[in-house]
C-alpha cells in the first residue's frame, strides 16, 4: 500500500510539472503581460526547479508552447548549456555577491534583432527575478556554445545588480551592461564574446565618446573599463555597481560621475591602459583595442627657449591623446595646471609605461633628452582626461628645459688655460669657457664635473657625474683635437696642438716653459 501511494504521488507530481500554466504565475499579484511578465502558457523543464544551496538560490526553467514545437535536437541542446552556465555562475557570483532567492528562466521563441535576453524583477527588487531567453539564445546553443554560456551568466548578474539601486532601470546603460559583460567574463574567461571589437561583440569602445554616452549596443563595450580596474577586486566593483542609482543618464550621469569620489582616478587608470592598448582579459589575453592616433600640440617657447606652454582641450569622460616634440641636448620637466578633475600622464613615444604628470615645477621627474646624430626632436605622448561637469575642458601644460648643451660634445679632461704673459694669468680660448670653481676650460655645451672636481678635472656634456666614463681606462680630452698630458699619474690635462703644459698648469707655446714631467700620452676614442 505504501509503495502504491509513493508511485501515485510521483505520478501526480510529474503530471503537475507537465501542466501548462500561465508564464506569469510566479507573480500572482501582477496582471499577465504587465510589468514585463509574459502573457502566455509555460511548462517547467524536466529537472527543474533546482536548488543551489551554497548560493541560496532556486532556479526554475520554463518554456512556452511555441518553444515546445521546436525540433528535438534544438531543444535537447539547451540542457547542458543551462546546467553548465548556471553551476559556474552560482559558483563565481556567490563569493562576492548576494544572489536572489529565486530565478525564473523562460525559454521563448520571441525575436529581438539586437538582444539575446531580457532580465527584470516584475516586483521591483523582490524575487523571483525573471530571465526571458529569446529565440536567438536557443538557436545559438547549437552553433555558438561559448556565447550562449556567457550570455546566461550576463543575465544572472543582472539579477544581482537589479537588487541594488539600479532596480529595473536600464540607465545608466554603461554601468548596467558594461558590468554584466565584465562579470560574465569572470565566469567564462575564454569566451571573449564581450570583447569590444568587430570580430567578437561587433561593437568597439569609442574613446572620443564620453563613457556615459555609450548606450544601446555600445554600452556593452564599456566592460573594458571594469576590466582595467587592477586596484579594485570583484567585491569592490560589485559594490560600485550596486551603489549606482537607476535612471541616471546623459548630463545627469555626467554630473553624478563628476562628483563621484575616486572616479577620476579609476577613469584615469582605464584611459592610460586603453591608450597603450594594454588591457588584459580575465584569462590574461590582451583585449583587441584600436590605436588612438595622437593629436599634435604645439609648444610655444619664450625668448630664452627654455620654457614653453601649450593648451590641451578635451571632452570630459573621453580619452584624449596628444604628442609634443622637444629639442634634444637638454633636460626637461613637464608639468600641468591640472585640478582634481583633470589627470595627465606622458611617455616617450616608444615607451610602454606612463609617468603621471606633476602639477608644479618643483615636483615630478626630470627627463633627459640626449643628443642624437641627426639632432631630431624627441616626441612625447600625453594622455589627458577630465571628469569635470562641463561640455569641454582645457588644461595648460608647461615644458621647462635646461639651456641646451652642445650636441656632439663628449666627456673628457679639461683644457689647461692659455698663459697670458701680460697678466701672468690664464684665459680660455674661443669655443670654451672657464668653470665656476677654477680656471679650467671646457668646450661650450659642456661643464666641469663638480662631483669629482677635487680629485680629477673632467668636462661633461651635462651636470651628471661622467668621470666613470673616463677614469681609469678611457683617458681622453674633451675635444679629440687636443693633446693629452700626464704628470706622474697625478696631474692630467690637455693643451691645444703646439702648446705645452707648464708647472703651474697653463698651456704655452714656449718650449722652454714646458714642465718636462708632463708626458704626452695616447687617448682613448
Amino acid at each position: 500500500m505504501m509503495k502504491l501511494q509513493l508511485l501515485l504521488f510521483a505520478l501526480f507530481a510529474s503530471l503537475a510539472q507537465a501542466q501548462w500554466k500561465g508564464c506569469s504565475s510566479p507573480w500572482p499579484n501582477i496582471t499577465p503581460g504587465k510589468e514585463f511578465t509574459l502573457k502566455d502558457k509555460c511548462r517547467t523543464l524536466a529537472g527543474y526547479p533546482k536548488k543551489f544551496e551554497e548560493a541560496n538560490t532556486e532556479v526554475t526553467v520554463t518554456y512556452t508552447q511555441q518553444w515546445s514545437r521546436l525540433p528535438s535536437k534544438t531543444k535537447t541542446a539547451v540542457n547542458p548549456i543551462l546546467k553548465e552556465s548556471l553551476e559556474k555562475s552560482m559558483e563565481v557570483y556567490r563569493k562576492f555577491a548576494k544572489l536572489p532567492s529565486s530565478i525564473i528562466i523562460i525559454l521563448t521563441t520571441e525575436s529581438d534583432e539586437d538582444f539575446t535576453a531580457e532580465t527584470v524583477y516584475p516586483n521591483l527588487r523582490k524575487p523571483p527575478c525573471q530571465i526571458k531567453l529569446f529565440n536567438r539564445w536557443t538557436t545559438e546553443a547549437t552553433t555558438n556554445k561559448p556565447r550562449v554560456l556567457q550570455a546566461l551568466a550576463h543575465e544572472i548578474y543582472h539579477c544581482i545588480q537589479d537588487l541594488g539601486k539600479l532596480g529595473n532601470s536600464v540607465d545608466p546603460q554603461w554601468v548596467r551592461d558594461g558590468s554584466a559583460n565584465y562579470f560574465s567574463n569572470l565566469v567564462f574567461p575564454d569566451s571573449n564574446a564581450e570583447w569590444p571589437d568587430k570580430k567578437h561583440s561587433g561593437v568597439a569602445y569609442k574613446p572620443n565618446l564620453p563613457i556615459y554616452a555609450h548606450v544601446g549596443k555600445e554600452a556593452y563595450a564599456t566592460s573594458i573599463f571594469f576590466q582595467a580596474q587592477r586596484k579594485m577586486d570583484e567585491d569592490a566593483i560589485n559594490k560600485f555597481v550596486l551603489a549606482t542609482p537607476g535612471g541616471s543618464t546623459g548630463l545627469q550621469e555626467r554630473a553624478r560621475l563628476s562628483d563621484l569620489s575616486g572616479f577620476a582616478d579609476e577613469f584615469f587608470t582605464f584611459a592610460k591602459d586603453f591608450a597603450l592598448q594594454q588591457i588584459k582579459d580575465t584569462n590574461g589575453d590582451l583585449i583587441p583595442i584600436d590605436k588612438i592616433n595622437p593629436v599634435s600640440a604645439s609648444i610655444k617657447f619664450d625668448k630664452a627657449g627654455t620654457t614653453g606652454t601649450a593648451t590641451l582641450t578635451s571632452t570630459p569622460f573621453t580619452i584624449s591623446v596628444f604628442k609634443i616634440t622637444i629639442d634634444p641636448g637638454r633636460t626637461a620637466k613637464i608639468y600641468s595646471s591640472a585640478n582634481d578633475n583633470q589627470k595627465l600622464a606622458y611617455r616617450k613615444s616608444d615607451a610602454k609605461s606612463w609617468t603621471d604628470m606633476a602639477t608644479d615645477s618643483s615636483s615630478g621627474r626630470t627627463i633627459d633628452l640626449p643628443c642624437n646624430q641627426k639632432n631630431t626632436k624627441q616626441t612625447y605622448i600625453i594622455v589627458f582626461i577630465s571628469t569635470k561637469d562641463v561640455k569641454s575642458d582645457k588644461v595648460k601644460i608647461t615644458v621647462a628645459t635646461s639651456k641646451p648643451k652642445k650636441c656632439g660634445a663628449r666627456s673628457g679632461f679639461v683644457l689647461y688655460p692659455l698663459f697670458n704673459p701680460t697678466t701672468s694669468g690664464g684665459y680660455c680660448p674661443k669655443g670654451t669657457h672657464s668653470s665656476r670653481l677654477a680656471i679650467w676650460c671646457c668646450p661650450d655645451g659642456t661643464q666641469l664635473d663638480e662631483h669629482v672636481a677635487q680629485q680629477v678635472s673632467i668636462c661633461c656634456p651635462t651636470d651628471a657625474d661622467c668621470s666613470k666614463e673616463i677614469v681609469p681606462n678611457h683617458l681622453r680630452c674633451a675635444k679629440p683635437e687636443w693633446r693629452l698630458w700626464n704628470k706622474q699619474n697625478r696631474e692630467v690635462g690637455c693643451c691645444q696642438v703646439g702648446f705645452y703644459p707648464t708647472a703651474n698648469r697653463y698651456c704655452t707655446t714656449d718650449p722652454a716653459a714646458w714642465d718636462r714631467r708632463f708626458v704626452e700620452i695616447p687617448q682613448s676614442s
